[in-house]
């Protein structure tokens, strides 16, 4: 018999797993398991697991059977797997012949085939912000001040592209600069991309990230913090624009006060999913 009262975490890099831990815990579940990766996942951050299993990045066939093993029916994958795994993990046979088989290979085709082959064993991969509704924003202006309204044409030129980009998977940012795109969010990810599009855009660059239309939250949700406003005061970026209900704010309070001290505007737009 599976167990519906306890969550199992596949834990990736960076802080998510731990916060996932403290949230799922304040509401009531009382058993948590990790699936962590040895030299991906920071092992800090588990204490309050009730188990951890410890596995190499890349083994399909050990993941699979670690997560049968467990007995849990709802499965989570939060916490970043680096991009550039994607291309130099060593793969067991299954994880070949599962990346082979897709005709476009990309961070979205590759975890799409690995839920479909994670829920095919009969569990349940459930959205990646389950439990984190503190971290999710309402729409609106969350910082001091409200965009301008020269921020609020470039914002609206960012989220129309990034709505409909979402088929070449290349990320979930964007840099514009009066009425400009000046840079992408690729393999190298938002902080980079924001310090890319700085350079090339200069003072006053918009930084806008969403989801793309029809976003599979089971293993990818936007996630900004401290760092992604201190990389934005870095090169002059003035205003962050987020959605409402779909991305984490993560340190919240630390965020509002780091935009607030730069005059950066962070703003949530309705949800248009």
């Amino acid at each position: 018999m599976q167990k519906r009262d306890s969550l199992l975490i596949i834990a990736g890099r960076r802080e998510y797993p731990r916060l996932m831990l403290e949230a799922a815990k304040s509401s009531g579940v009382r058993n948590i398991e990790v699936i962590a990766f040895k030299h991906e996942t920071n092992p800090r951050g588990l204490n309050l697991a009730d188990k951890v299993h410890w596995l190499h990045l890349g083994a399909l066939d050990e993941l699979i059977s670690c997560i049968e093993s467990t007995n849990i029916q709802n499965v989570i994958l939060v916490g970043q797997i680096s991009p550039s795994n994607l291309f130099s993990l060593r793969l067991d046979a299954t994880a070949k012949s599962m990346i082979e088989g897709l005709p476009i290979k990309n961070a979205h085709t590759i975890f799409t085939a690995l839920i479909n082959k994670i829920e095919s064993i009969g569990v349940h991969i459930i959205p990646s912000h389950s439990y984190m509704d503190k971290y999710i924003p309402l729409p609106g202006v969350i910082s001091a001040r409200a965009p301008l309204i020269h921020e609020e044409s470039d914002s609206g030129l960012g989220i129309r592209y990034l709505r409909h980009q979402g088929i070449f998977d290349v990320g979930q940012s964007v840099i514009v600069k009066s009425g400009y795109i000046v840079a992408v969010e690729a393999m190298e990810g938002t902080d980079k991309t924001i310090l890319r599009g700085g350079k090339l855009g200069g003072n006053g660059t918009v930084v806008v990230k969403v989801p793309r239309l029809e976003h599979d939250f089971r293993f990818d949700v936007p996630v900004v913090g401290p760092t992604t406003i201190k990389n934005m005061a870095r090169v002059g970026a003035t205003c962050l624009v987020i959605e409402a209900g779909s991305t984490l704010i993560f340190n919240r309070s630390k965020t509002v006060k780091l935009a607030d001290k730069a005059n950066i505007c962070i703003y949530a737009t309705e949800s248009l999913n």
